[in-house]
C-alpha cells in the first residue's frame, strides 16, 4: 500500500512577530517534508503543502480537460504561492502579506486538511466552520453524518 500524507485534527499556535509558526508535532509523523508550498485559498484560509503533496496537486491540475481551467488555476496558484524551507525544529516563517490576506493575529489555529494544513485565524476558522454545517447539511447527510 502506497504511503500517504494525511493531516487530521487541529492544534493552536503561537505565531511569531516575524510570522514565523512551529508545525506541530502531531503532522511531523505524516510528512518527511523539508519543502512547503503556501497557498492563499477562499476564506482567509492559507494553505501549506508539503511538497509531495504540492506535486500531486500540479498532477491534478496539468489533468484537467479545460485548457482554460488549467490556465486560472496555474496562474492564480504560481502568482501567489510561496515556497518555504522548514528548518530542524520544524518551522516555518510566512510571509507578511500571506499573514495579512489571512487576517493572522497572535494564535493561529492549524487546521488537518487531508494532504494539507490550512493555517486560519481561529475566529474565522470557527465561522466557516458553522456555515459548514448549516449551509452543507444535506451534502453531509449523503454520508451519514
Amino acid at each position: 500500500m502506497e504511503s500517504r500524507v494525511r493531516f487530521i485534527g487541529f492544534k493552536f499556535v503561537n505565531i511569531e512577530e516575524n510570522g514565523r509558526i512551529s508545525i506541530p508535532s502531531v503532522y511531523r509523523d505524516a510528512t518527511e517534508a523539508k519543502l512547503f508550498f503556501i497557498v492563499p485559498g477562499s476564506n482567509k484560509v492559507l494553505h501549506i503543502y508539503p511538497e509531495e503533496s504540492f506535486l500531486k496537486l500540479e498532477d491534478k491540475i496539468s489533468k484537467l480537460e479545460s485548457e482554460e481551467d488549467r490556465k486560472t488555476i496555474t496562474d492564480y496558484i504560481y502568482s501567489n504561492a510561496v515556497s518555504i524551507k522548514r528548518d530542524s525544529m520544524w518551522r516555518i516563517s510566512i510571509p507578511q502579506h500571506l499573514i495579512e490576506y489571512a487576517s493572522l493575529k497572535e494564535t493561529v489555529k492549524i487546521v488537518g486538511g487531508n494532504d494539507k494544513l490550512d493555517v486560519w485565524d481561529p475566529k474565522h476558522h470557527d465561522e466557516y466552520n458553522r456555515s459548514l454545517l448549516t449551509e452543507g447539511s444535506a451534502t453531509f447527510k449523503k454520508i451519514g453524518i
